[in-house]
């Protein structure tokens, strides 16, 4: 999600300018587009504490809990995870995510508030603008 979902953004209200992380990437506008669509800025602040409660249980980061959650999904095959050479790269925390056991509890919790949000399905179809012709 274009970094959205980490640490970066927890506890941050990217609504009044200057005051959290910046949203200046082409993928950072896109994905919180998305996050407006889903339920909002309120709502993905819960799901970021979710995950924040899940890593810390687990030491690992919200990217990697969030991607394991992903992953673990009976429709899901795979996950794409960004990398901006000389920027950033995730080489530590997508290693963890082979090791990282999501218990039943760690799943329901996301589960629960992942459903609060629309279905982005529904709303944007299955891929985004950029990739329609």
């Amino acid at each position: 999600m274009g970094g959205l979902l980490s640490e970066k953004f927890l506890d941050t209200n990217v609504s009044i300018p200057f005051a959290g992380p910046p949203l200046n990437t082409p993928s950072l506008q896109k994905y919180k587009r998305m996050v407006d669509a889903w339920g909002g800025w309120s709502l993905f602040q819960t799901l970021l504490q979710t995950l924040k409660k899940v890593s810390l249980k687990h030491g690992v980061t919200i990217s990697t809990v969030a991607v394991k959650y992903i992953l673990n999904q009976t429709s899901v095959a795979g996950s794409m995870v960004g990398v901006r050479l000389g920027l950033s790269e995730h080489i530590k925390d997508t290693n963890a995510i082979f090791s990282l056991e999501l218990d039943e509890e760690d799943m329901n919790i996301i589960t629960e508030v992942s459903k609060r949000g629309r279905n982005l399905i529904d709303i944007i179809g299955d891929c985004g603008d950029e990739y329609r012709a």
